[in-house]
């Protein structure tokens, strides 16, 4: 049946486009070229995160496919490596809670699908977590582009808000994101997290960009 399947359907390899097996994730080549150890930065507010991959090349190339042409098989792959550079880093100590990045309902609807939770539910599911979305964030939120940086510092912090404080209050989480840039947006959520009474939260993406 996979053989079938992956005559009428060949997957793609995420960072080649190498047909792979039905089964695969990844080809074999770009697996053995993946970083050997995380990549993991604490910017100058305090917020600390980690990735398995600098956001540059054939990674970029990944999610960009993954957010903006639909391409959901990539998230396999990204989330596997997620899920990997957690386990590296925080051993044992894992929170039971993962969350993500919330998408506002417009740009939802308009995309179909939040990359951030799909990459999520799948990290959760591999590292045995438990996988709740926490958050929401304001429609019109994301449309920064033609704001000043005081505008947009002022609208990031009436941009998110707890679904549910009972579901975080006294929980470790995990936050979960495709890319961390400056990282503002994953400072915004961990303080709205923290405000609601989580314990502790740590962050992780797909990709970091380089400084």
């Amino acid at each position: 049946m996979n053989r079938l399947l992956s005559l009428i359907f060949p997957q793609k390899c995420p960072y080649c486009g190498k047909t792979i097996g039905y089964s695969l994730t990844e080809c074999e080549a770009c697996r053995e070229s993946f970083p050997d150890k995380p990549f993991t930065r604490i910017t100058n507010t305090g917020v600390k995160c980690s990735a398995p991959f600098l956001y540059e090349d054939k990674v970029k190339n990944a999610i960009i496919q993954l957010k903006f042409h639909r391409v959901v098989f990539n998230a396999g792959s990204l989330s596997a490596a997620v899920a990997r550079t957690v386990c590296d880093i925080y051993g044992d100590h894992i929170p039971e809670l993962v969350t993500c990045v919330p998408m506002s309902r417009d740009r939802l609807k308009k995309r179909g699908f939040n990359q951030s939770e799909l990459l999520a539910e799948k990290t959760a599911a591999l590292l045995g977590k438990s996988f709740v979305r926490t958050m929401k964030r304001d429609n019109g939120a994301e449309i920064q582009h033609e704001l000043t940086r005081e505008e947009r510092i002022n609208l990031i912090d009436r941009t998110y808000h707890i679904i549910d404080p009972s579901i975080v209050r006294g929980k470790e989480i995990l936050l979960i994101d495709d890319i961390m840039t400056t990282g503002t947006t994953l400072l915004r959520c961990c303080e709205v997290l923290m405000d609601c009474g989580a314990e502790k939260v740590i962050c992780a993406v797909a990709a970091i960009t380089e400084k």
